[in-house]
């Protein structure tokens, strides 16, 4: 039976190609709603961004709006260099649709929902929908293990002191959730940024599927991979949120183990986690068989045959 889920996505480039992915895995998934927040571009265009991709994907599950800024109100940066102003490098979607304000009518109770009936959650960007939501139910979410792609351990970060761009974008609200017992399943960059596409694969992809989806996905990732061979050196990009999107369809090529731990929530290190002593309050992402997950998003991206979900 398909994984019930709900998506959080700050809908930046690769959260996109997450979407897409979850969109067109039904064997395996089933979207049943998403959040937006703010992170790669502004929540509204986040949230355009996440209804676009997943209605030309054929998904139709209702998209809300969330939180436009983090915890302490700190200013969001409106460009983001991998992502543009639109989170989507100029192939963004248009916000003529009204979409519903996740603190309107739902709020926490949304996400409260989700969680006490055991929908499996993804969030692909800050924490800060989640971390408002603890506030009001804080007891539906004990022991929920949430798939959160966030965490910068032996790798560095681009942001500000070598943390993940989620982490340190809301480093109080991740806070919150790990003192909260929320037990969230960590994938850090760690992980993801063993895995790379290549734009010539990704092109091929788009040729072969030939959808006005794909089509729009391959407009975003040039300026995407571009910023990667800068700061990486790679010739593609690392899928960050893909490979998080991936771990619920595949989890056999994901090895996590128990682990303690924290976020520096201000000075030059802000956003960066550290595993320390003491109970475990997540679980973190350790091993990955990156070249089954390469081979994974791109079958499932452009609708060629599958590897069988685990």
């Amino acid at each position: 039976m398909p994984l019930r889920l709900h998506i959080d996505t700050d809908c930046g480039v690769d959260d996109a190609l997450a979407l897409a992915l979850l969109a067109r895995a039904p064997d395996a998934v089933d979207v049943v709603s998403v959040s937006a927040v703010f992170g790669n571009t502004y929540v509204d265009q986040a949230a355009a961004n996440a209804r676009g991709v997943l209605r030309l994907a054929g998904c139709a599950a209702e998209v809300y709006i969330g939180a436009g800024s983090g915890l302490a109100k700190r200013r969001v940066e409106r460009m983001r260099p991998a992502h543009g102003v639109d989170g989507l490098n100029g192939a963004g979607f248009s916000q003529r649709w009204k979409l519903p304000e996740l603190d309107h009518g739902h709020g926490a109770s949304l996400l409260a929902y989700c969680a006490r009936r055991k929908l499996t959650g993804l969030f692909l960007g800050p924490l800060t929908n989640l971390a408002q939501g603890l506030l009001e139910e804080p007891g539906a979410f004990r022991g929920w293990g949430p798939t959160v792609m966030a965490g910068a351990f032996a790798v560095e970060g681009k942001a500000a002191g070598g943390a993940d761009f989620n982490s340190w974008s809301d480093a109080d609200a991740l806070a919150r959730v790990l003192a909260a017992g929320v037990a969230p399943r960590l994938i850090p960059l760690d992980i993801t940024s063993q895995v790379t596409l290549t734009l010539e694969a990704m092109a091929a992809g788009a040729a072969s599927c030939g959808t006005p989806l794909s089509v729009r996905l391959n407009r975003a990732l040039g300026p995407y991979a571009a910023f990667h061979h800068k700061a990486w050196g790679i010739d593609g990009c690392h899928p960050h949120d893909a490979v998080a999107a991936v771990s619920l369809i595949a989890p056999r090529l994901f090895g996590f183990e128990p682990a303690r731990v924290r976020v520096i929530t201000d000075g030059a290190g802000m956003g960066r986690l550290q595993r320390i002593e003491g109970e475990p309050n997540a679980e973190v992402c350790v091993a990955v068989e990156a070249l089954a997950v390469e081979r994974l998003l791109l079958e499932r991206l452009f609708c060629q045959p599958v590897l069988s979900p685990a």
